[in-house]
């Protein structure tokens, strides 16, 4: 849930951007949920659940709205990196 939610407002964020900066808008939002959701899948198989052992399979509430926070802030921060570093140097 938290997920789907921050994935649209990163994707609005790349629309708009793409938009003032005269790129196209549908490959660089394609772009950002590919990197936004590589990374949550990446940081939930191959950290959490080694970390979490058993517990990945059998936990609380509380414990799975801190695994699906986690992996979206995470994801966000890379997402945020690459407008950084990719997108905003592309627009030059």
């Amino acid at each position: 849930m938290f997920g789907g939610l921050i994935a649209a407002l990163l994707c609005y964020w790349f629309y708009q951007t793409a938009i003032r900066v005269k790129l196209n808008p549908l490959q660089w939002v394609i772009g950002a949920l590919v990197i936004f959701y590589a990374v949550r899948f990446a940081w939930t198989f191959a950290v959490l659940k080694p970390l979490m052992g058993a517990a990945f399979k059998t936990h609380g509430m509380v414990s799975g709205v801190m695994i699906e926070l986690s992996g979206a802030v995470i994801a966000a921060g890379v997402v945020a990196l690459f407008h950084k570093k990719v997108m905003l140097k592309q627009a030059r």
